[in-house]
């Protein structure tokens, strides 16, 4: 990993696993872009992190969204790395209209997966472009063990982070149409947390927790996350490259029974996973 990410752009960056990932990439000598809606967050953050670069935007303000990403290029014409992380999680029911309104379903789709896949199309050209001239170029999506093992109390994240899943597997198979040279520098990363303690299901969680009843398991530390992470980012591939899939718990588990079934089915269609 040290030698692929350079300057490394961190959408969603100010709370839960991308604050901490911002923390970590700094920490180990790389330039670091955070982007998030809170502007206090993020000047926290500058204060706190020596040299730290952030942008204030939200990514479901959709008619600022290619501008901002244009801007950032602009900055940072050496960008090599995006991480697109943001996202947000609503717990109801499809049986009980009072439980959520239809704009906080529209809400969650907007920042889990329009926005993620608007973002792919802004960067990933110049991801791209630098892959085909020899620079190595990382993309990260973040998804979820739910995107591959749904559950009912989360219907609407569940399906959000399943296209997601669905993203990545298109990118790289469209990387794989652009060359040997791309195929060889541009790597796509699905992210695939578990159920992991941060702020994402604070609205619910003891709900939910209750509703699960004896069947209730606890979330992973947020630092025991971070450090598997990390871990598992150093455990490149035998020609450099990163793993297709970075899966802690039972995220690790759903993305190697993923592998072992639909993936098998992509090598008999020849097709890129």
């Amino acid at each position: 990993m040290a030698s692929r990410i350079n300057t490394i752009l961190v959408v969603g960056g100010t709370a839960g696993i991308g604050e901490q990932l911002v923390r970590r990439f700094h920490a180990s000598g790389k330039k670091v872009i955070a982007t998030g809606r809170n502007q206090a967050r993020l000047a926290t953050l500058a204060q706190e992190l020596n040299g730290l670069e952030t942008r204030q935007f939200d990514i479901t303000d959709f008619s600022t969204l290619q501008s901002h990403a244009a801007g950032i290029l602009e900055d940072f014409p050496d960008l090599d790395t995006v991480l697109i992380n943001a996202g947000i999680q609503k717990s109801f029911s499809f049986f009980d209209p009072s439980s959520i309104a239809a704009g906080e379903i529209e809400r969650e789709i907007a920042a889990n997966l329009t926005a993620p896949t608007l973002l792919v199309q802004a960067f990933a050209p110049h991801l791209l472009s630098l892959a085909t001239k020899g620079t190595p170029a990382t993309l990260f999506v973040t998804s979820s063990a739910l995107g591959l093992l749904p559950m009912g109390f989360w219907p609407n994240y569940c399906a959000t982070k399943a296209g997601v899943h669905a993203l990545a597997l298109s990118l790289r198979q469209q990387i794989a149409f652009a060359g040997e040279e791309a195929k060889k520098n541009f790597n796509v990363v699905e992210i695939v947390p578990p159920y992991v303690d941060t702020e994402l299901d604070k609205e619910h969680r003891e709900a939910t927790l209750a509703a699960m009843g004896e069947n209730a398991f606890p979330p992973m530390p947020l630092q025991e996350y971070i450090d598997q992470f990390f871990k598992a980012l150093d455990e490149t591939e035998t020609d450099g490259s990163l793993k297709k899939e970075i899966g802690v718990g039972t995220g690790a588990m759903v993305v190697q029974t993923w592998r072992d079934s639909f993936g098998k089915v992509y090598e008999q269609f020849g097709m890129a996973t």
